[in-house]
């Protein structure tokens, strides 16, 4: 908790690099593949990633823990489901870097979604409340943007968009 704290305290301030976002996308995926083979939990995950863009300039460490938890949420979000599937896409559309994290798990209820984003507020057994303040926080520091779209049935996307 202690550590989830500082992290959403220091959300905001960024040590910034020069890096390929396309290969850092590229090997988180690979990873959250293998995590998922290590625990059997047969989830369908794939993954797209094409931003044909040259290197990106950011924190490269908080934002791989922004993709690492939306796969995480996704990947808590389809367990309950017989049929069960985590999709991740990068495109470069127009001056603008999207990514989406979908997944077909139970969605997220209309009434908790105004609050998706406030700290401290969970719905998860065990949960902190800090994961998606903290995303949000570090993306919009990136002067970009996380939002979501979530419906009961066919599952939740969270999408980040970056200016290039």
């Amino acid at each position: 908790l202690l550590n989830e704290l500082s992290d959403f305290n220091n959300g905001s301030t960024l040590h910034h690099s020069v890096f390929s976002l396309e290969k850092l996308l590229k090997n988180i995926a690979v990873s959250f593949a293998m995590s998922l083979d290590s625990i059997n939990s047969n989830i369908e995950f794939t993954s797209k990633i094409s931003l044909n863009s040259d290197n990106y300039t950011g924190d490269k460490i908080k934002f791989e823990e922004v993709i690492l938890n939306l796969l995480r949420n996704a990947k808590d979000a389809v367990m309950e489901q017989s049929y069960r599937m985590i999709r991740l896409t990068a495109d470069r559309i127009d001056d603008r870097i999207v990514i989406r994290c979908k997944d077909n798990g139970c969605g997220i209820p209309e009434d908790l979604q105004k609050t998706i984003f406030e700290p401290f507020i969970t719905h998860k057994p065990g949960g902190t409340g800090l994961g998606l303040a903290v995303s949000k926080r570090i993306i919009e520091a990136h002067k970009g943007t996380l939002s979501f779209e979530s419906k009961k049935g066919p599952g939740t996307t969270f999408t980040v968009s970056l200016p290039i």
